[in-house]
């Protein structure tokens, strides 16, 4: 029975290492759809501060379109003082030009705003774009290597695969069949390692002279709470973590 136990338990490590490598290989495609939406999160932010800067660069053509307009008026009108006939004319050219250049200071207050902010989105917009490139270099470097360890993971799983049926035909079928029944519905661990009395599975407590039976090893013992096949960890079969 230790030897038929024994090929359980190796039986078991195998099934769960196939069921750790299907976990990663399945989360593989999420992951890179994470790292796909990050960038392009960081994309779409750096695209807004592109629409930003050329907003601010059409807004500054505007107003110094404007001002060299207004500039223009003011010298033409200017020149209108030299043929005035009346006072009330003279006075009303004079205040004119005093509204216009007004205006025209007004003006330039606006576009150097507009510039000191250009300037700092031109700067924003530099650092995110170099940022951007490095994230996409790492973002395909990150995605090459998950799709290679899928076709990696894919290698490895068959010669598990191999190497399982290999293992579960040494095991009696009535044996294998209650196995495979407790595997199923017992979410992939058939057998349980107990540890100083307590199945390491439910974290049930075994009474004694059950405790004291399974330390014989010379039938199987199943966990009265669970079901699952129960081994003594401290015999001689210890299978990896379960």
């Amino acid at each position: 029975m230790v030897e038929q136990l024994q090929k359980l338990v190796a039986l078991q490590t195998v099934d769960l290492k196939i069921q750790e490598m299907e976990r990663t290989k399945d989360e593989i495609p999420q992951r890179i759809v994470a790292l796909e939406e990050d960038f392009k999160k960081e994309e779409e932010r750096v695209q807004s501060l592109r629409l930003e800067v050329e907003k601010l660069q059409k807004e500054r053509r505007v107003k110094e379109r404007e001002l060299e307009e207004e500039i223009d008026r003011v010298k033409k009108a200017e020149a209108r003082i030299f043929e005035v006939k009346t006072n009330k004319e003279y006075q009303a050219v004079l205040k004119e030009i005093e509204n216009a250049k007004k205006l025209n200071r007004e003006r330039e207050e606006e576009i150097l705003g507009i510039l000191e902010r250009l300037e700092e989105m031109q700067q924003n917009l530099g650092q995110g774009e170099k940022g951007l490139e490095a994230q996409r270099k790492e973002c395909q470097r990150q995605v090459n290597e998950l799709r290679q360890k899928a076709d990696s993971f894919a290698e490895e799983m068959a010669s598990e695969v191999q190497h399982r049926e290999a293992q579960k035909k040494e095991i009696p079928p009535d044996l294998l069949n209650k196995y495979l029944m407790l595997l199923e519905k017992r979410q992939g661990i058939a057998v349980a390692r107990v540890r100083n009395g307590v199945c390491q599975a439910c974290n049930m407590n075994l009474r004694p002279q059950l405790y004291i039976e399974l330390q014989k090893q010379d039938r199987l013992i199943f966990c009265p709470n669970c079901n699952r096949i129960l081994f003594w960890e401290n015999g001689s079969t210890k299978p990896k973590e379960t």
